[in-house]
């Protein structure tokens, strides 16, 4: 597949049309899109089947009653093939209008999520990550639930009306299917969302993270959050803080660097010039 086709598009919609106002705090203002993904069937069945056999031994469920396999690519080498693909990542670029690489911390790069009605399915939450693609490996036959959600509002005060104990306004919310074949790409950090639980059926999600080569520190990932999910392993502590140092830190100097370069202005026309006009 070209990478600069545009590739078939269920649901496209901008970020600052899904938060209701302009937003500063993004990398680009891409939203979310469902597209067919053209990726090779057999690997992503490969890819199922390996996380199937690692289930019991490695995924957990702590947090936003979500069951998963946390850093897949660590166990499952597909994972860290496709993650890693160039033309997938030029791909998604064009898409989200800013160069992207594979979000750098092993915990947090890749996932597989496994979703029914024991292992449950995600509550309303904002990513950490700046960018998610998430990619379908299976979906039952007749599923009752499983949709992505979005509220369509600034998701402070769609926080505060989950904190009351009242729920999302539906008119508030987009809905978006998963089909197989076709994989959702979104910048949903700042933006709430979830999944909806699901009465019946099942699903199995390879969900891929990115992040902006320009812009690495635009990140919402605090350590209480990441550790929710990860207080077993704490070496991951150590890989985000040299990230901090080598990457982020140098980025957002850079941009804060040019942010204060002088505009520049025309030259000033010599004395005595403008009698000659």
């Amino acid at each position: 597949m070209n990478a600069h086709t545009i590739p078939d598009l269920r649901y496209a919609m901008s970020r600052e049309a899904i938060i209701g106002h302009d937003t500063a705090w993004k990398i680009s203002s891409f939203g979310v899109a469902q597209y067919l993904h053209g990726y090779d069937p057999a690997l992503l069945a490969a890819i199922e089947e390996a996380a199937l056999k690692l289930k019991a031994s490695h995924a957990v469920h702590k947090h936003l009653d979500l069951t998963f396999i946390t850093g897949a690519d660590r166990y499952i080498p597909e994972i860290k093939e496709l993650m890693n693909d160039k033309l997938r990542l030029e791909r998604l670029s064009d898409m989200m209008g800013t160069r992207l690489e594979p979000y750098p911390l092993s915990i947090v790069g890749s996932t597989v999520t496994f979703m029914n009605p024991k292992d449950g399915a995600v509550e309303w939450h904002c990513d950490g990550v700046p960018v998610t693609e998430l990619i379908p490996l299976s979906i039952s036959d007749q599923l009752i639930g499983g949709h992505l959600e979005i509220y369509c509002d600034n998701s402070e005060k769609g926080r505060a009306i989950l904190e009351s104990g009242r729920e999302i306004p539906r008119n508030r919310v987009m809905r978006i299917d998963h089909k197989m074949d076709y994989a959702t790409l979104g910048q949903f950090l700042g933006v709430l969302h979830r999944t909806a639980p699901i009465q019946h059926g099942e699903r199995v999600t390879l969900v891929l993270n990115q992040r902006s080569v320009a812009k690495p520190y635009v990140d919402d990932n605090r350590m209480f959050y990441l550790a929710a999910d990860n207080d077993h392993d704490r070496q991951w502590v150590n890989e985000l803080a040299e990230d901090v140092w080598t990457n982020q830190l140098p980025a957002y100097r850079r941009h804060e660097e040019e942010l204060h370069v002088p505009a520049e202005t025309e030259a000033p026309v010599p004395v005595g010039a403008r009698d000659t006009w």
